[in-house]
């Protein structure tokens, strides 16, 4: 019979600052130990305390921050998206607001978002999906949307050019407040249905780096677009951290 064997050294320290993480003792936003901190704490190598580090990273506790600052542990609260009625125009005309920042207010969280605007060639999935021909001019928003100032999730919407000029906020970087889904109604491009593709992946790294994340945190992308009566008007790809964020559709029977 073998003897029970010891888990290696890192996974030792990893543990240990685990259970820290998961007993309150380190709550979300603490900062975690750096590399060279934990290595004398701990009375481990510098590599040791590295790859510590880089598993709780890897599973989604701790942020993948600068080594140097110290990471943090990751909020990991879920977040309710009720994404069958985000973009419903009632409830967006009465909250006034944008989608983002009612439906994350309405679970106490406080919401942000970095917004940055260009005029890009559409790829071939975004003139698929926008009935345009691929390489047509197309305008986006990109969005780094936070929570609690931490960031949670990208959104980049595509527009075709002739409703970027028709409703010119579009292409204007700040917020607009009451949200482009409605601005567009009153312009008289008003959505009546849209169409959703879900698909779950590692993240890039790109996105790993943006959103704070580990590569053993899985992503779901979000490809919507939005209809009027006759045409498609905007398709959004969003990036969805999957272990902080849960969309909920509801649906006619």
């Amino acid at each position: 019979m073998m003897g029970h064997r010891e888990p290696p050294l890192y996974a030792q320290v990893a543990d240990a600052i685990r259970t820290q993480i998961r007993t309150g003792e380190l709550p979300p936003g603490a900062l975690v130990p750096t590399e060279r901190d934990l290595a004398q704490e701990r009375g481990v190598s510098r590599g040791t305390a590295v790859r510590a580090i880089e598993q709780l990273v890897s599973e989604g506790l701790v942020t993948a921050g600068s080594t140097r600052a110290g990471r943090r542990v990751r909020d990991r609260r879920v977040l309710p998206i009720h994404a069958s009625r985000t973009e419903n125009l009632d409830h967006r005309r009465t909250s006034g607001v944008d989608a983002w920042v009612s439906d994350t207010q309405a679970h106490g969280r406080t919401p942000g978002q970095h917004i940055e605007v260009a005029v890009v060639a559409a790829s071939r999935e975004v003139a698929e999906w926008l009935d345009l021909s691929e390489g047509e001019a197309v305008a986006v928003r990109r969005r780094l949307r936070t929570l609690d100032g931490q960031p949670s999730n990208l959104a980049d919407t595509y527009y075709p050019m002739d409703i970027a000029q028709a409703v010119p906020e579009i292409l204007d970087p700040t917020d607009v407040k009451q949200g482009v889904i409605a601005l567009m109604a009153a312009c008289g491009y008003e959505q009546v249905r849209y169409v959703d593709r879900l698909q779950w992946r590692p993240p890039t790294p790109e996105e790993a780096a943006k959103l704070h994340i580990g590569s053993g945190v899985s992503v779901l992308t979000q490809w919507r677009t939005g209809y009027t009566e006759g045409r498609p008007v905007k398709l959004t790809r969003s990036v969805w951290p999957g272990d902080t964020i849960e969309l909920i559709y509801e649906l006619p029977a």
